[in-house]
This record gives structure tokens, C-alpha cells and sequence, in this order.
């Protein structure tokens, strides 16, 4: 490895901080450098976490009021307290907002808290500087590590608390389901072992480039393709639950098993000549022939469901159960703090491979 080069007494880190521990070493140096070198990231990220945790909570009241209002059922389609909460501005559509912000934060917290950790340093040349006073490498490490992480692990428990709060109750005024989208991916502590796993992954990003800018692409480039995976992955972490589903005569059979179920498969389609996932009682494919002989007259949009439920027609789906939530949530976890151990280590690798010598 490239040895880093000597830095003068009087080097500065960014924003003009002392790399040194400050007011003599120990706990209490690194604290203040800790400090004195991430206060604006760190006072910003509580900042931000005060006013979205805020907000949500208050959306979440709101929503709650209405909802007893409608005497904790689902508010009923025309009426005041329904066009309150799905207005433009209203506290649903807000909140589904707000849920797709959360989604995105460990990557802020990865990108301004995980990244300049260490590549800052090395952009500076003061890494010699830091690691020559009396607080070895290591102690310097993960001393600032825990300092940070804990701030971390701090926000984003308090805002995942409150974004699974705001997603139950989304769920219980919008019939919507727990096990979908921001919904799932923003509740449980999905939050914060991302937030944790995403400074990790930051710092190693900023260990191993060594220069800020190319670690923040870095980090966007992976939470962009990690969100992918998750998003395409997650509906068959097990083996869905599959069954026949009757058709009913208006096209609304109710939920699979519950609201809060996942979809993975259902609904039919009849084209011209053609159709897909629909069966008769007993089980077998329906085509466009049998069809067209059951159902000749009756195939316009407004007969045609009629005529499939008097046939006693059904379609074939495939779904998560709602009680698989926890579960799923918690194969999500872990998988996050794994990525988040393994980032850990490599960091450590390239710390203990990092040259003093000022050769």
C-alpha cells in the first residue's frame, strides 16, 4: 500500500479542525475531535431526524382522529373525513411521502457521516498526523466508530419506532397492505439496521477509495442496487402460499386471507384468442374456446364477471401471509448487519494494512 506522507504539526482537516485529540488524549480527546471534525454532519442528521420523527408522529395523530372519527373503520368513499385524508396535501398521501424519504436515509447517513470518516483524512494527508499522537490506530478507529454509530443507532431507532407506528396505522385508514412496499421496507427496525449497515459500508467505502467524492458515487451506486435486490427479492424469501381464489360476480373477492397479505400472483386475462390464469371448479385451464362457449354473449366489461362466477370460475394466486411480516423483517435485519460485519472487517483489513511509514 501506498505509504501516506508526512503532514506537518500544524496540518488542519477539513473545516479547519485539529487532527490531533485535541485537549490531551483518551476518551475524552476523541470525543471533542469527533466532535470538532463531524459537528455540522452530526448536528444536521438530529436535526433531520427531530423534524421527520416529528412529522410523522403528528400525520399519524391526524390520521388516527379521522380514523376514529369513521369509528375505526375505513372511512366511507364520499365522505368528509375520506376526502381529508386522501386530499393532495393530505395526511396520506404525505405520509406516503415521507415513508419513501425514510427509505432513503441510510444512504444519507452512509454518504455524510460513513464516507469523510476516513477518506477525508487520507484527502487531507493527516491520517500520519492522527495515528502518531498517543491513541494507536486501532483506539482511534473504534473509538470514532461507536462515537458515531451510536448517533446512528440512536436517530434511526427513534424514527424506525415512529415510521412503524405511521405504517400500521396507514394500513388500518387506507386498507392497505403491511407487507408492500415502503410500507414493509420502513417498518419493523428495517430503519435502523440499514442506517448502521450503511455507515459501515460508507466507511469502508472511504477507507478503500480514499477520496470522497468517488466513495459517495460508490454508496449511491451500491444502496441503488441493494435496494433492487431487497425489492425484487423479498416477496419469495419463502415459499409462497398458493390456492385456488373463486371469482366473484362484481371483481371484488375481499383480500386473499388478509389485508396486510402479499400478492405475488393473481388476477386473469382474456385477450383476443387467448387467456391466462383462469380455471373451472375442478381445477383445469380454462381457454379462449371453452370460454367463448360458456360465456358468448355475456363477454362485454359489464357481463362478463357475472357470467365466470355463475360458471363457478376461479383464478390461481400466490401470496406471503401477514404473519410472515415479522419473520420476513427479520431475514431482512440480518442480512443488513451482516453487510454491515463485513464492512466492519474491511475496514479493519485496510486499517491494519495502512502504512505509518513516512518513507
Amino acid at each position: 500500500m501506498t505509504p501516506l506522507a508526512p503532514a506537518p504539526l500544524t496540518a488542519d482537516s477539513a473545516g479547519g479542525d485539529s487532527t490531533t485529540t485535541g485537549q490531551g488524549g483518551g476518551l475524552a480527546g476523541l470525543l471533542w475531535l469527533t466532535w470538532r471534525q463531524h459537528r455540522w454532519a452530526l448536528a444536521g442528521s438530529v436535526l433531520l431526524a427531530a423534524a421527520l420523527t416529528g412529522w410523522i408522529a403528528y400525520l399519524a395523530a391526524d390520521m388516527t382522529a379521522l380514523h376514529h372519527q369513521c369509528h375505526d373503520l375505513p372511512c366511507a368513499s364520499g365522505s368528509t373525513q375520506e376526502a381529508a385524508l386522501t386530499a393532495p396535501f393530505g395526511p396520506l398521501r404525505v405520509a406516503n411521502d415521507l415513508l419513501q424519504v425514510v427509505e432513503f436515509l441510510p444512504l444519507l447517513v452512509g454518504m455524510f457521516l460513513g464516507v469523510p470518516l476516513l477518506a477525508r483524512e487520507h484527502e487531507q494527508r493527516t491520517l500520519l498526523l492522527a495515528w502518531s499522537q498517543d491513541v494507536s490506530p486501532a483506539r482511534w478507529l473504534w473509538t470514532k466508530l461507536a462515537l458515531i454509530g451510536t448517533v446512528v443507532a440512536v436517530l434511526t431507532a427513534a424514527l424506525a419506532a415512529v415510521c412503524d407506528h405511521l405504517a400500521h396505522v396507514m394500513a388500518d385508514v387506507s386498507e392497505g397492505g403491511l407487507f408492500d412496499g415502503s410500507m414493509f421496507l420502513d417498518s419493523g427496525m428495517l430503519p435502523l439496521a440499514l442506517g448502521v449497515a450503511w455507515f459501515a459500508v460508507g466507511v469502508a467505502l472511504g477507507a478503500g477509495i480514499r477520496r470522497v467524492l468517488p466513495a459517495v458515487v460508490g454508496a449511491v451506486a451500491g444502496y441503488a442496487a441493494l435496494l433492487a435486490v431487497v425489492e425484487w427479492r423479498y416477496p419469495t424469501f419463502e415459499t409462497p402460499v398458493s390456492r385456488f381464489r373463486p371469482i366473484a360476480p362484481l371483481g371484488d373477492a375481499g383480500p386473499i386471507g388478509s389485508v396486510n397479505d402479499l400478492k405475488i400472483k393473481g388476477g386473469f386475462r382474456i385477450g383476443p384468442g387467448e387467456v391466462q390464469n383462469l380455471y373451472d371448479s375442478s381445477g383445469h385451464a380454462v381457454d379462449y374456446t371453452r370460454l367463448k362457449g360458456l360465456c358468448s354473449t355475456d363477454l362485454g366489461p359489464d357481463t362478463l364477471l357475472p357470467c365466470l362466477s355463475r360458471h363457478h370460475m376461479q383464478t390461481f394466486v400466490k401470496f406471503q401471509p401477514a404473519d410472515r411480516i415479522p419473520q420476513f423483517h427479520l431475514i431482512l435485519a440480518c442480512g443488513y448487519l451482516g453487510i454491515g460485519a463485513l464492512a466492519l472487517a474491511a475496514v479493519w483489513l485496510i486499517v491494519r494494512g495502512t502504512s505509518l511509514s513516512a518513507g
